[in-house]
């Protein structure tokens, strides 16, 4: 088989090579592994996280560096497009992905599987606020996406390896907002799974911040489902009769004499109300700027250099 390998990073000067090295020792040992690419994808980075790729005595690896920073699934689309072999492996650069994994990910994919995710053993070594709020968000996507019987529990998810077919079914995909983990699942090809303990970072700490974590499930979230929109019309049909109740509710106890409500309840209706509104008109503000994006028409990603492969030799 012809194997590649994408690792997108960013500022990871200090865990490349060991990662680039350790895969490779890997591979040299499964031995149906015949040719071999490993792509690189500098997003960007202000270390030397690109020199460092470059000089090493690889013939096979190629790195490419993007003009200007767009997060780690454009990155792996990058990759993607650069990838020539009958399955790719997608991993990251922190040495936190064990690609120990690797042979048997390999051989659940020759058994069949067009996808193969390798996830976490357990999440300990996160606050449990944490685990329940990534459990509830996929469990909402999931439901949002009407796959109630999704059996990946992609909150566990870290890396993964997909079949030619997958590889090209994602580069027919030529939407401005992407998000991978959501494309692979909406794709609907034979998934499996494998286990792996995660382990920490060898140097420096994560770019995974909390902000860049909502970011990325607001973006998943609008880039799959219309359900925010739809939700909106029975929020407003249910505020509309809350309404109509109320005034109802005033008109009859300005008939029978008895005070009506004073300024604190007309206030607190208007505040609810309107606060209410507000955030109906900023769904609908986020997916009229993705319609534009898409009209837009604009490359994802540009390379601003290149790494030359001599040739794909095996390992």
């Amino acid at each position: 088989m012809n194997f590649s390998v994408i690792i997108p990073a960013y500022n990871e000067g200090d865990n490349i090579k060991a990662t680039i090295i350790e895969v490779v020792t890997l591979m040299e040992k499964i031995t149906y592994i015949n040719e071999v690419q490993i792509i690189v994808i500098d997003d960007h980075s202000t270390d030397n996280t690109y020199e460092i790729v470059s000089q090493m005595h690889y013939p096979f690896i190629t790195c490419l560096r993007l003009s200007r920073r767009s997060g780690s699934h454009v990155a792996i689309r990058a990759g993607l497009v650069e990838a020539v072999g009958d399955a790719v492996l997608c991993v990251s650069a922190d040495g936190q992905d064990d690609p120990i994994v690797l042979k048997e990910m390999i051989e659940k994919w020759r058994r069949g599987a067009k996808t193969v995710w390798a996830l976490r053993k357990d999440r300990e070594n996160e606050s449990w606020y944490y685990r329940k709020a990534s459990n509830i968000f996929y469990f909402l996507v999931n439901f949002l996406n009407g796959d109630k019987g999704n059996v990946i529990d992609q909150s566990r998810a870290d890396f993964f390896l997909i079949d030619r077919v997958v590889v090209n079914a994602i580069n027919s995909c030529v939407e401005v907002n992407f998000h991978l983990f959501g494309i692979l699942g909406w794709l609907g090809f034979a998934q499996d799974t494998v286990e792996y303990n995660r382990r920490d970072r060898r140097y420096g700490k994560s770019k995974w911040s909390f902000r860049k974590k909502v970011f990325m499930a607001k973006e998943w979230i609008t880039a799959f489902t219309g359900m925010p929109l739809k939700l909106m019309t029975f929020i407003g049909f249910c505020f509309a009769s809350s309404g109509f109740l109320y005034a109802v509710y005033i008109i009859i106890f300005y008939f029978t004499e008895n005070p009506a409500p004073g300024w604190s309840s007309i206030m607190v209706a208007i505040f609810v109300i309107g606060g209410v509104q507000m955030i109906m008109l900023g769904i609908i503000g986020e997916y009229l700027w993705r319609n534009l994006e898409e009209v837009r028409k604009r490359p994802l990603y540009f390379i601003e250099k290149k790494t030359k492969t001599q040739n794909n030799n095996t390992t």
